[in-house]
């Protein structure tokens, strides 16, 4: 066995652990055929459960599947699957340097778009990537990378140690302690990936039935919703006849859920959060106490204020209003506005304006409703300081997380390792 072979047995043991890594072992040739049917079945079923939907989903997919089976996923994109890519081969990224990434990725890219592909996304195989990658990413023209593993709590009683050794290989961060939102980072759109994702929750939860999934999937659904955040669910399309009804569970709740759900895939949220970061808020003084607010931003953009006078505003039921118009007058007791001290760390300005606030520099709290002076701001500041504003009650107005005031958002994504048996033993010897 070559060198690069046993690397990637050892990665997949440790992402599925032995015991299932042997079961999928197993099980290869009922997933995967000598050609691309069974696969091509499988693909057609997610596009089925998402158009019921009225909706899209992304699925990467590895740039060596696509090279020998082209005419499939070809024929997805058409459809409105967005793919990504999901390396050249289904290699472990982690243990790459640099310059093995910049070609394995302009390649892997260079090849879905000589098919037609639009490809301007990235996810990690295993969800395991490093600075070389995000870098690798950048130098090739990527829009965006998914591959940030994001954890929510499951319950006591089937949380199991093959499943926080399965965190601990993804660098997962906690739900609980971040903001699960896109970022830019150097001009890259940074996506979470929502864990337990299939393979977590299957392999290491031990969870085998739709319902098990359903209710692991719609309790991360009604924590995103709650927060307003983002619930990126990631299903691989050979387990679509477990996770199918999960995946449609989740959809029907994200329809009929008050207020509204914003159902993307990766690059059209990609793109409005690039957007949205480059808008701007401009607020001139009036007369008699009035502010006249000019906003330029992608369409779509709104404004959501809270204990302001705005004529013509939209109650949203929660305590907030809602303006749709790129130009309005707004009065409010003191300056609805975030100030920041000049000594603060300026990643403090830049996160609240990637949040949607309205940040000022100001030396002194004097007619501002909020005033921060924080000269050290790290990541884990970030969530306690929304809550904060969110919980707060003084007079605030801030850009939309979502197109047209949605509340939170959701993504159907599904990695496509392999099209083929033998795609699946490409990773291994790395042809």
């Amino acid at each position: 066995m070559s060198g690069s072979a046993l690397r990637s047995l050892i990665v997949a043991a440790k992402g599925k652990g032995a015991v299932n890594l042997a079961r999928r072992v197993r099980t290869i040739g009922s997933h995967y055929g000598v050609g691309p049917t069974r696969m091509d079945r499988r693909l057609a079923d997610v596009l089925r459960i998402v158009e019921r939907f009225g909706c899209r989903a992304t699925l990467p997919v590895t740039a060596a599947a696509v090279q020998r089976n082209p005419h499939v996923v070809t024929r997805y994109a058409e459809m409105g699957i967005e793919l990504a890519v999901h390396g050249y081969h289904h290699v472990d990224h982690k243990e790459l340097g640099a310059v093995e990434q910049v070609e394995q990725l302009g390649r892997a890219r260079r090849i879905l778009e000589a098919h037609g592909i639009p490809a301007v996304g990235f996810r990690a195989p295993y969800l395991r990537w490093n600075a070389a990658t995000l870098h690798a990413l950048r130098e090739n023209g990527f829009l965006y990378d998914s591959s940030q593993a994001m954890h929510w709590p499951v319950e006591p009683g089937i949380a199991t140690d093959g499943y926080r050794r399965a965190l601990a290989f993804y660098d997962a961060l906690s739900g609980e302690a971040h903001p699960v939102l896109p970022s830019i980072e150097d001009g890259l759109v940074r996506i979470p990936c929502s864990i337990p994702d299939d393979e977590a929750a299957v392999d290491r939860l031990r969870l085998r039935t739709p319902e098990a999934l359903t209710e692991v999937w719609l309790d991360i659904f009604r924590r995103t919703h709650e927060r307003g955040e983002l619930f990126t669910l990631a299903a691989h399309p050979e387990r679509i006849e477990l996770c199918g009804p999960a995946i449609a569970a989740v959809l029907d709740r994200a329809r009929s859920a008050v207020p509204g759900v914003w159902i993307a895939r990766l690059d059209e949220l990609a793109r409005w959060w690039a957007d949205r970061a480059v808008a701007t808020v401009t607020v001139r003084e009036g007369a008699g106490g009035w502010l006249h607010v000019d906003v330029r931003g992608p369409q779509g953009l709104v404004i959501l204020a809270r204990d302001v006078e705005i004529i013509g505003a939209e109650p949203q039921g929660d305590g907030t209003v809602r303006v749709d118009r790129a130009r309005f007058d707004v009065r409010a007791a003191v300056r609805p506005l975030i100030a920041v001290h000049p000594a603060s760390s300026d990643r403090l300005a830049a996160f609240l304006r990637e949040q949607g606030y309205v940040a000022e520099v100001a030396d002194a709290p004097d007619g501002y409703a909020w005033f921060l002076r924080r000269e050290r701001f790290g990541a884990e500041d970030e969530l306690p300081l929304l809550r904060e504003l969110e919980a707060g009650r003084a007079p605030l107005i801030r850009l939309g997380r979502w197109p047209g005031g949605a509340r939170s958002a959701l993504s159907v994504t599904g990695d496509v390792d392999a099209l083929t048996i033998w795609d699946y033993a490409s990773r291994f010897v790395g042809r």
